[in-house]
């Protein structure tokens, strides 16, 4: 597979929370992105016991994090579908048990990843003499999975 760009990794959401079913989401796209980040995290245990091989640490992973991070730039049409995500994310509703939950899915060129996320922070920057930017990040609330294209 040849290099490619940010430009070339689609960002997708869907409301809905961890018990969703996925074949029932109606996904958007998360529109005038600059930044794209999924990042997958597993927590380590020590489990070095008195016999361990040669006197080597050993390891065991416990639990998996994967976490998302965006940003763009601010737009009012409603095709870009970041109000939607904003206004979620400041007022939860009674669907997602007023939770900022919501389920992203990142399809790119080496594949998709796919799964339930609570948000947990959307930051707006309105500089003077700039662009009006924003940027949002989540952490997994689920099982969050990943298929090679």
């Amino acid at each position: 597979m040849p290099a490619y760009t940010g430009r070339d990794v689609l960002i997708e959401f869907a409301i809905g929370d961890e018990n969703a079913v996925l074949g029932s989401l109606v996904f958007k796209t998360l529109g005038m992105m600059r930044g794209k980040g999924m990042n997958v995290n597993w927590d380590v245990v020590d489990a070095t016991g008195d016999k361990s091989a040669q006197y080597t640490r050993q390891n065991l992973v416990t639990f998996k994090q994967v976490e998302f991070s965006g940003d763009g730039v601010a737009y009012t049409e409603a095709v870009h579908n970041q109000a939607e995500l904003k206004a979620h994310i400041y007022n939860p509703g009674a669907g997602t048990g007023n939770q900022p939950k919501a389920w992203i899915r990142q399809t790119a060129p080496d594949g998709v990843t796919v799964g339930p996320f609570i948000f947990s922070a959307w930051e707006s920057a309105s500089p003077f003499d700039d662009v009006v930017t924003w940027s949002t990040s989540a952490q997994s609330n689920g099982a969050v999975t990943f298929t090679p294209a």
